[in-house]
């Protein structure tokens, strides 16, 4: 008899965690709107205390800010936390195409590919939640493809500002034209100027959230 896999039990606080995630990244919950766990909690018919730990997660994530005796809101990106955004990210990205190329001999691995290939399909059939999951997913794939597990849990924790980054950019992006540009870049590392096309495309990217921003 073959060992049976545990199943994984989806507790109410992922569950509420969830609601809010996909309200807040495909901006229902619009930057700065706050999230009073009274109204929470009479909207989904749950406990507070379930929705102090639903909010709590979303924190971790980068998606809600608590602050003392001003309780929870969804994050609000400002123009120092895009910068710095844009820096890390330069510095993390950059260096892991590097090491993927060097590790495939200037190709990225199919991984990769199908991750541009998951989020071109995203782009034609989804909503604006579920490709920021597709841009996520492929921005991971060429972090994981570097074989570095330093590199990767240090992205893996920019997670959430990049969902907010990439929701703010929405009015200035649909989805066809995000899946092109991210189809360019793959072609940019592996045929172009090489890992630099990163360093390029994020700092595109930065300028017109800074831009949108004021």
């Amino acid at each position: 008899m073959n060992q049976a896999t545990p199943l994984h039990r989806t507790t109410t606080v992922e569950t509420l965690a969830h609601a809010l995630r996909r309200r807040i990244l495909d901006g229902e919950l619009e930057p700065g709107a706050p999230l009073r766990e009274q109204h929470l909690a009479a909207g989904y018919r749950v406990a507070r205390h379930t929705v102090r730990a639903a909010l709590r997660a979303l924190a971790t994530e980068g998606l809600v800010r608590i602050e003392t005796h001003r309780g929870a809101q969804v994050t609000e990106l400002t123009t120092a936390d895009v910068e710095a955004l844009g820096e890390l990210r330069i510095a993390l990205e950059t260096e892991a195409a590097r090491l993927a190329l060097r590790r495939g001999g200037g190709r990225l691995p199919d991984p990769v590919h199908r991750a541009q290939a998951a989020l071109a399909e995203t782009a034609r059939t989804h909503g604006f939640a579920a490709l920021t999951d597709a841009h996520e997913a492929l921005h991971h794939a060429i972090v994981h493809a570097a074989g570095s597990p330093r590199i990767e849990d240090a992205h893996a924790a920019l997670a959430g500002e990049l969902r907010l980054f990439l929701t703010r950019l929405r009015p200035a992006y649909d989805g066809p034209t995000l899946a092109a540009e991210h189809a360019a870049l793959l072609d940019d590392l592996e045929h172009g100027i090489g890992p630099e096309a990163l360093r390029t495309h994020i700092e595109a990217s930065t300028r017109t959230l800074l831009a949108a921003i004021g």
